[in-house]
């Protein structure tokens, strides 16, 4: 069983990034300094371009423009910012979809962020930005200009946007349809967690060892459990050693009286780690996947260890359902002695040229089974939009396999979506699970399917369902290591 699905839930009070100190790593704080929330919605230090229109008396051009005016592009928008309790963030933009600068378009709280989906008319120009509404309906806008999009004429895409980063561009990431429509939380299909670290770069020779460089680790005023995990990162490059460098902080040598501080700094920790923001390279090594899989495991059974205990506090189970996700799945076929075998077969095929077989092999299998990182998984989505581009240009059996190696890859990264996650286990579940399990997606089904018109009963039966499913295979677990 892959107990480490076992799954977390949304809170309205995430842990703050600014509560870690750790000197290469930046981050927006929750408000922009000189930026005062305002009675009204209009903002006047927003620039609204007005734009006039020609109409053409032509009845071709008509019918030309209304048959490009029935494209739409769909737009999965997506910002991973952290909010005080009760503060919620909205999108305000140029287009009617965006509210016309006059309405604000609510973004919705998922474990990836604040997310929302539109379908705009494709071809046309947007600008918009983010806002934070709070309790009292108070607002601070982002500083800087507006944000600028061209959308396509069709297609559906998603943008991942960072609070204040206005003058960035915003990239279009295409947005492959699952097989199965929405599979789960909006967004967990974009590359891992809005990725913050070095964009991919495909390579036809071995080239990962040398790019480490401009990194310091300022230890002053720290202490404590923040003060092991950035010494210990200091000798940590890859992602198997700073797995075990939180291994080493929490299993065996917790005590009650500091036990929340090093679950709260290895939860932010492993977030950054997995976003790139702490990166990781190549030490000369070579641990297969499986050897992290292994370290998985007994982080997993520490913290559950820990769950279980009289004197455990629910901020402290909070933490931990928000660890879970940030380590790499120990199933079976992970735990084997040589995991992820199809990329091998993928970059030895006979039906696609040379320099592409080469950089697949490069970029992302060698490097996999030298030194697996959440960059791998980045490298393997940059690849796969990158071969599915334009249909028809490589096989349908090499790109079959390798949206099917790119599924199993976030199976071992932890980065499938909810429904994704909870499926691959189905197999693995009782008579029991499997009737909760069902129950579950059932009523998230009806859920998401509900949009505007969702009622609060809806939401307390998805999470109720979503609860006595958890428990059900807490306790199969329980069960298992005691066997």
């Amino acid at each position: 069983m892959n107990s480490q699905r076992l799954l977390h839930f949304a809170t309205f009070s995430p842990i703050r990034r600014n509560q870690f100190h750790y000197s290469h790593s930046r981050y927006e704080p929750a408000r922009s300094p000189g930026l005062c929330a305002t009675s009204t919605f209009f903002n006047p230090r927003i620039s609204i371009p007005i734009h006039g229109r020609i109409v053409c008396a032509v009845s071709s051009t008509q019918t030309r423009e209304e048959e490009r005016a029935t494209k739409k592009s769909k737009l999965n928008v997506r910002i991973d910012h952290q909010v005080e309790f009760g503060e919620h963030i909205v999108i305000v933009g140029s287009s009617e979809e965006m509210g016309s600068w006059k309405k604000k378009v609510p973004m919705k709280w998922t474990a990836n962020g604040w997310v929302h989906e539109l379908e705009m008319k494709g071809g046309e120009v947007v600008e918009f930005k983010f806002v934070i509404v709070s309790m009292d309906n108070s607002l601070v806008w982002e500083s800087g200009a507006n944000r600028a999009l061209k959308l396509p004429r069709e297609g559906s895409y998603a943008i991942v946007c960072r609070w204040g980063a206005t003058g960035e561009p915003v990239k279009l990431l295409p947005l492959e349809l699952e097989q199965n429509g929405s599979a789960g939380s909006a967004g967990a299909d974009i590359t891992s967690e809005a990725w913050q670290g070095k964009a991919a770069s495909f390579m036809r020779s071995n080239d990962h060892g040398n790019r480490e460089g401009g990194r310091r680790w300022d230890t002053s005023g720290l202490q404590g459990a923040v003060l092991k995990l950035v010494e210990g990162d200091l000798n940590a490059r890859n992602w198997r050693r700073k797995l075990e460098v939180v291994c080493e902080l929490l299993v065996g040598s917790l005590q009650s009286k500091d036990r929340l501080e090093a679950l709260i700094y290895s939860a932010i920790y492993l977030k950054w780690i997995n976003t790139g923001q702490v990166p990781c390279f190549e030490d000369g090594g070579h641990h297969r996947p499986n050897r992290h899989a292994e370290i998985s495991r007994l982080i997993f059974q520490e913290l559950e260890q820990v769950s279980s205990r009289g004197d455990t506090s629910p901020q402290e189970v909070l933490v931990i359902r928000k660890i879970h996700p940030c380590l790499p799945s120990f199933k079976a076929e992970f735990t084997a002695s040589v995991p992820l075998t199809r990329i091998r077969d993928i970059a030895h095929r006979g039906d696609i040229p040379h320099d592409l077989k080469q950089e697949i092999k490069h970029t992302i299998q060698n490097k996999l089974h030298r030194n697996a990182g959440p960059e791998d998984l980045v490298a393997t989505e940059a690849m796969l939009a990158r071969i599915t581009k334009n249909p028809g240009e490589y096989s349908e059996a090499f790109v079959e396999q390798f949206k099917i190696f790119h599924h199993e890859l976030k199976d071992f990264f932890n980065a499938g979506s909810l429904a994704e996650q909870l499926v691959s286990i189905r197999e693995s579940l009782d008579e029991r699970g499997c009737s909760d399990l069902t129950l579950f997606l059932d009523c998230k089904k009806n859920l998401d399917s509900a949009e505007e018109s969702r009622t609060v009963f809806q939401l307390i039966k998805t999470m109720q369902s979503l609860n006595a499913l958890r428990d059900t295979i807490v306790k199969g677990l329980r069960k298992w290591y005691q066997e």
